[in-house]
């Protein structure tokens, strides 16, 4: 059978987090042969649990290094990242969604677009992309490798659902 993933880890995470506290997380690193990468931060023992929570996050260079304003996405991570350290669970960090998966290139040139006063849709449309190109069969992969029955899904975004359908979790 074909090796769907590497996988080293666990890594020991001291993470300040918005509230002031310190988690400790384990992290997590995936990497596949499609060359994508995904980092997971693990609080208490997830694999083989009962109903944990877990968010799939997509990376926002924008929001997680230069602290934008222009979406919720650091909050997001932040609330989660709370959520999971008092609640154990997983945060599975997806590198290549930067921006619904169009990169970094594509998604300033998003930005750009709404600068001149465009909405999120209508920005990708005019510039001839993709509304929403992100794939979720990594995923899938990872949450396969803790072999969960049951999680609490931490999203707000249908899209982010379908992956634990297709596991019926």
């Amino acid at each position: 059978m074909k090796q769907k993933f590497k996988k080293i880890g666990p890594m020991r995470l001291p993470s300040m987090l918005s509230n002031g506290k310190i988690a400790n997380f384990k992290l997590y690193t995936y990497k596949f042969p499609n060359k994508e990468e995904y980092y997971v931060l693990e609080k208490g023992e997830v694999k083989n649990s009962k109903n944990p929570l877990v968010r799939i996050h997509s990376a926002c260079s924008f929001a997680h290094v230069f602290n934008s304003q222009r979406c919720d996405c650091k909050y997001q991570l932040d609330e989660a990242m709370i959520k999971v350290e008092s609640d154990d669970g997983l945060i599975i960090y997806a590198w290549s969604h930067e921006g619904r998966s169009i990169g970094k290139w594509d998604h300033t040139r998003v930005y750009m677009e709404q600068d001149k006063g465009q909405d999120t849709v209508t920005s990708y449309e005019v510039l001839g992309l993709p509304i929403d190109k992100r794939d979720y069969d990594d995923i899938i992969e990872i949450l396969k490798d803790y072999q969960l029955k049951q999680i609490r899904l931490l999203t707000n975004n249908p899209k982010k659902i379908e992956p634990v359908e297709k596991l019926k979790i």
